[in-house]
């Protein structure tokens, strides 16, 4: 018979089409091994990506460097933070989508047989599809809406690469700041010695009284706290910087960072804070999203509108009945007498609902840029005065100096002088920690680097965020 041949045929295409699918490929999670290979990444074992070789070029000579700067640590941070492989792993899931959204539906294909015994012709053969057809306006909103989410997904993939960046500026900060504040309390501990020896002395010769040793003895214990909870503080930075970073907190052990401006960020200049601040105002990433956002929901708004028409299913057909060739073609659709009036109530819902919030992340951004160069401000008023204080504690040594070596005073004030500027000076390193976190809170809230050697990345930071690891 001719009619079998036709359905072998139908048969060879189907196989012929399923050879040409993908095939699935196990990748099965190694925990065990993923968290030893964790354990043993160290900062000096990344290459440096070829992008960032083009913009520092003298790094990329030398690399690994002998010191480590805040752009090449946000470099090794952009590729290799997790949470960012995360959110460059949720484009790709949403360009995915973008391919779902551009392809037509599938037709449904249905191959029917059927035998009746005592009949002349005794077989029925039968092919059908069922085709649901979208109208060109349906398919451009599906493919919009698809498009737009991708692009949210890059925006939320920025505005997660600078709460790393924001992230790993402050533990940085506070690394920094702690290690120079362990410094003069080393110093300050070696000069408190110095007076203990000197006041057990007098004590001992009955030249003051004990009060006065018990007196420098708790100082001194107040110093050794201070130490301990400072080498608490420095160890938990440390380890926020690794993590910002993709590292273990060993893996920052005897490094080398360099920040030669840290607690003194240079003035900002009028014009080009102004600049970064209506940049803020109008394409911050997060603001970006809530834009996209709002894009997003007056798309689906104008899907839910095109919904409310009928929509319309071709079924055509071949079918051998018997001895009789037979060609249906039938043509379904739906009724909306409802005029689709839930789902459009609740897109425009989502549309105004993704209005307000966009306004109130703008309201948000505005109130924080003034307050973080409010804070700057008094930042830097309070480290001048501290300065003027140190100033003044220093000229107090160099008189305390001067009268021991002509003989007007003994060894003890010349210590206890001593103590005093470097009381102060722990004070300057306080307030510059205060200045370089008010600095820090301006550009996380502007979303841009105002000083430093990132300024070499900020227009790249986005390529190399997306382009990292893929």
């Amino acid at each position: 018979m001719v009619l079998p041949e036709k359905i072998w045929f139908v048969c060879l295409v189907f196989g012929v089409w399923a050879a040409g699918c993908a095939h699935y490929h196990a990748a099965p999670l190694e925990p065990a091994r993923s968290a030893e290979t964790f354990a043993a990444r160290r900062l000096a074992d990344f290459k440096l990506p070829d992008e960032l070789a083009r913009l520092m070029p003298q790094t990329a000579a030398a690399w690994p460097p002998h010191e480590w700067d805040r752009a090449l640590l946000l470099a090794v941070a952009l590729t290799q933070n997790p949470q960012l492989a995360v959110a460059r792993a949720q484009v790709k899931a949403a360009l995915s989508h973008e391919i779902t959204a551009a392809q037509p539906p599938d037709p449904d294909l249905t191959l029917q047989s059927e035998y009746a015994r005592h009949d002349s012709h005794p077989w029925l053969y039968g092919i059908s599809v069922n085709w649901l057809l979208r109208s060109p306006e349906r398919r451009r909103l599906d493919r919009e809406i698809a498009g737009l989410d991708t692009g949210n997904a890059r925006l939320q993939l920025m505005d997660d690469a600078w709460a790393v960046r924001s992230a790993l500026a402050a533990a940085l900060s506070e690394w920094e700041g702690g290690r120079r504040r362990l410094n003069l309390l080393e110093r300050l501990a070696a000069a408190q010695d110095r007076l203990l020896a000197l006041e057990r002395q007098r004590v001992d010769a009955g030249e003051d009284a004990p009060a006065e040793l018990l007196a420098a003895q708790q100082a001194r214990i107040q110093t050794e706290q201070q130490q301990a909870d400072l080498h608490e503080t420095v160890d938990a930075a440390q380890a926020a910087a690794a993590k910002a970073l993709g590292l273990p907190p060993q893996a920052l052990d005897g490094v080398d960072l360099s920040w030669p401006d840290w607690g003194e960020p240079p003035p900002l200049d009028a014009a080009a804070q102004r600049v970064a601040r209506e940049q803020a105002l109008l394409s911050r990433a997060d603001l970006g999203v809530a834009i996209g956002q709002y894009a997003s929901a007056e798309a689906k708004l104008k899907l839910a509108i095109a919904r409310q028409y009928p929509q319309f299913e071709l079924s055509p057909g071949y079918y051998w009945d018997h001895g009789i060739a037979k060609f249906p073609f039938d043509v379904g659709f739906t009724l909306p007498f409802n005029r689709n009036e839930g789902e459009i109530a609740e897109a425009r819902a989502g549309r105004e609902l993704a209005g307000a919030r966009m306004l109130a992340l703008q309201a948000e951004i505005y109130g924080r840029i003034v307050a973080a160069e409010r804070a700057e401000s008094i930042a830097r008023a309070a480290g001048d005065a501290a300065q003027r204080q140190l100033e003044a504690a220093r000229r107090q040594e160099r008189q305390a100096g001067l009268s021991l070596r002509v003989g007007a005073t003994g060894l003890e004030e010349q210590v206890g002088a001593s103590i005093l500027t470097l009381r102060a000076e722990l004070e300057v390193v306080q307030m510059r920690a205060r200045l370089q976190d008010s600095r820090n809170g301006l550009e996380d809230v502007l979303h841009a680097p105002l000083s430093g050697p990132e300024l070499a990345l900020a227009k790249s930071m986005s390529s190399i965020a997306a382009g990292a690891g893929s």
